[in-house]
């Protein structure tokens, strides 16, 4: 007889409000549950160019980048990138989650420990485990106390402290001065996650380096490694590492994510290379998201909700149980709203929720449409 228990399993996530399922995006509904937080995703000149890129260098890089996949608009976006983000070099990904897996593991030997935010999302939990696995010490914390009580103890040879920047189900900030400083007393490699920052934190919407306004020089003995996407308010798809040049070349030596994998589409390239072009020539963009997102958040907060807002595009209802947060979610999509429900293990028990992501492509009457909706569904 076979053992098929994920058969039951399967089961016990129905009974339980769990179940996963894909469903595609109507096309007549407002989403108001992705990423592209600056409208990037359609935009006329960030299609032109991710064409414009397929059809000069094809629609895929063929093989690993060290192999034959490395193209000149790879190294353009590189290049790219770190001017945007003030650092010596930059090193793109197929994805963020390729992205943290190297960086982690490339960077933890056995001999060290790495220091994990119990909030950290899932690609850099993962990435924490598997560097565990092969010999590195992992510790959790989730306040800076325990964090410093953790590096006071660590007797291995290095410290590696991993965070998000923004925590993507919750929309809030990680307090970067006091990790900085942490990171530099204990002189320890800060890994630091800037999906959701990239792009819309910060003036030049460079980042949470740039809303904390953290300059890294002020942290001589702190090794700083900021990883990306272009997933998300760029618009585009991928991920990349930013830091100094002989991180780079680390990563790409002893990164697996990076050099046993595909490189990053061509497409995707002339996609973000583009958006960084529109966010340096019209930085109101950013500052019509933040508009955007404060119009949101007070809204459904009087409506009755709890929407929390956040320095961050990401505004959470907290709803509690996940059968009542599938519910609304429901309710909402008959009224051509896509706001899928965010249950657990994403989230901890009885914190179920729709994450609502703010835009700055929503109109004054989508946001209108948006609440009304909502009012409806109380």
């Amino acid at each position: 007889m076979r053992n098929e228990w994920w058969r039951d399993e399967l089961e016990k996530k129905r009974e339980q409000n769990l179940y996963r399922a894909l469903r595609v995006l109507p096309s007549e509904a407002l989403d108001l549950a992705s990423n592209d937080y600056l409208g990037f995703a359609r935009h006329p000149e960030v299609l032109a160019a991710a064409c414009e890129a397929t059809q000069k260098f094809g629609a895929g890089a063929r093989s690993s980048r060290l192999v034959s996949g490395q193209t000149e608009i790879h190294a353009l976006l590189e290049t790219k990138i770190a001017a945007f983000k003030n650092c010596e070099a930059t090193l793109v990904f197929p994805s963020g989650y390729h992205a943290n897996l190297a960086v982690v593991t490339a960077f933890a030997r056995a001999s060290d420990e790495i220091f994990c935010d119990k909030r950290n999302h899932a690609s850099l939990i993962d990435a924490c485990f598997l560097a565990s696995s092969r010999g590195a010490k992992l510790r959790f914390y989730d306040s800076l106390e325990k964090l410093r009580a953790l590096l006071e103890r660590s007797t291995r040879d290095g410290k590696i402290i991993v965070s998000d920047a923004v925590y993507s189900m919750d929309g809030d900030l990680a307090n970067l001065p006091e990790l900085f400083k942490l990171a530099d007393e204990f002189a320890s490699i800060l890994v630091l996650d800037d999906a959701h920052g990239t792009g819309v934190l910060g003036p030049r919407g460079t980042g949470a380096l740039e809303h904390f306004e953290i300059e890294k020089s002020d942290f001589p003995n702190a090794t700083i490694i900021q990883v990306g996407t272009l997933s998300k308010a760029l618009g585009a798809q991928g991920g990349f590492v930013a830091g100094e040049k002989e991180i780079i070349e680390w990563l790409i030596n002893a990164g697996r994510s990076f050099i046993y994998t595909t490189g990053l589409n061509p497409s995707a390239c002339g996609a973000a290379l583009q958006s960084l072009e529109i966010i340096e020539r019209e930085p109101q963009r950013i500052l019509q998201l933040q508009e955007t997102k404060s119009q949101l958040a007070h809204g459904l907060s009087t409506l009755g909700f709890d929407a929390r807002e956040q320095l961050s595009p990401i505004i959470p209802i907290i709803i509690g149980e996940a059968a009542h947060a599938l519910e609304l979610s429901e309710k909402l999509l008959v009224k051509n709203i896509w706001c899928p429900s965010i249950r657990p293990p994403t989230v901890p028990q009885n914190s179920s929720r729709l994450r609502v992501t703010a835009s700055a492509d929503l109109s004054d009457e989508d946001i209108a449409g948006v609440l009304q909706a909502f009012a409806e569904c109380v």
